[in-house]
């Protein structure tokens, strides 16, 4: 089993004991045992499932939804193990909830309203410090790994190419990949997050940046031909300015 493979398994284990025992993780887990840095993300990994699960409790569950859920679910198997439907409900009820926080209908959603949601939505994850897939100080692995999985990459602006790198992972939004790398510069990490331009035609390309700040971060968001590029930093205006291509 390769690292990818066993990060793949370890990804579904849910936060806690109940899955560990299944037979279906116990070759992820014994790899988790034998390499450090696969114990660390999946450490990490397990900590930002916590916390998104936090987050979801703290939001009051829409009338009705359990009724939902158990009306759409199939007859149980008797084949199947009692955790797969336990899995499946919980995933249902996750998406459904998800659904209902951060979705609008596509047929009809604003440009505007579309690029506001994917910056919300993405911002949800940078606040949660996401784990990162592949970790690295240069920026050239980073790359490359990011070519190898046709994920977005944009040019990166000369003034964040310049600080050191941390390492980077692949979100999603509305079934498109997202590119995250974090960039570290002293006590600051900065987010640059990449989508295809397709998926947010509402922003041109060539015009400057768009800054918003809110509750202490500040957001920089622009376009090239081919992708829609977003700044996330935990600072004012004037820090995120220096790392952007046209200020």
């Amino acid at each position: 089993m390769t690292k990818e493979e066993a990060k793949k398994i370890l990804a579904a284990i849910r936060p806690g004991d109940q899955d560990r025992l299944e037979s279906a993780f116990a070759e992820a887990l014994q790899e988790a045992e034998k390499d450090a840095e696969l114990a660390r993300w999946f450490a990490e990994e397990q900590e930002f499932d916590l916390a998104v699960a936090a987050h979801l409790k703290s939001i009051p569950v829409p009338f009705g939804l359990k009724t939902r859920i158990l009306a759409n679910m199939p007859p149980r198997n008797g084949s199947k193990s009692q955790w797969v439907v336990a899995l499946t409900a919980a995933a249902a009820a996750a998406l459904f909830l998800l659904a209902q926080l951060i979705s609008v209908s596509r047929g009809s959603a604003q440009h505007s309203g579309l690029l506001s949601d994917y910056e919300q939505e993405m911002m949800s994850f940078v606040k949660l410090s996401p784990p990162l897939e592949m970790e690295s100080l240069k920026i050239k692995p980073i790359e490359q790994w990011i070519a190898e999985r046709k994920a977005p990459l944009a040019d990166i602006p000369p003034g964040i190419a310049a600080v050191e790198t941390m390492g980077c992972r692949v979100l999603s939004f509305r079934g498109s990949p997202v590119t995250l790398i974090c960039f570290c510069h002293g006590q600051t990490v900065a987010h640059l997050l990449m989508i295809d331009r397709a998926v947010l035609p509402g922003l041109k390309p060539g015009k400057p940046p768009v800054l918003t700040s809110q509750d202490g971060w500040t957001t920089a968001t622009w376009a090239d031909q081919r992708y829609v590029c977003m700044l996330a930093v935990h600072d004012g205006p004037t820090a995120v300015r220096r790392y952007l291509p046209r200020a």
